[in-house]
């Protein structure tokens, strides 16, 4: 009587079969890998996009700044004041007219 070996053999893959798998996995990495550089790059251009607005806010602010400075400088009544004040101009005008005569040329006439 001869003993009966009552353990199942163990299926071996073929070679096919675990290339299959490698392929398999080896693109899920890499579509893994890209989806993680897409997601990457999107966050860091959302980052540099707010920053930029940032920056435009300020520059265009200090602009508005500028501008209202600039008018407020141009304004009559601040250059009046000045000239009344430092330059000792008097704004009344002369009571008398004087009219030049009409050859300022040198022609007789």
């Amino acid at each position: 009587m001869a003993i009966k070996n009552n353990i199942p053999k163990k299926k071996v893959l073929s070679r096919k079969s675990s290339l299959r798998w490698l392929v398999i996995i080896s693109i899920i990495f890499c579509e893994l890998l890209v989806y993680t550089c897409i997601r990457t790059e999107s966050t860091q251009t959302i980052l540099r996009v707010s920053r930029e607005q940032e920056a435009f806010v300020k520059k265009s602010s200090y602009h508005k700044a500028l501008s209202v400075e600039r008018d407020r400088l141009k304004s009559d009544d601040r250059i009046t004041r000045i000239a009344k004040t430092r330059l000792n101009l008097l704004t009344d005008t002369a009571n008398q007219t004087i009219y030049l005569p009409v050859s300022l040329s040198g022609e007789e006439g």
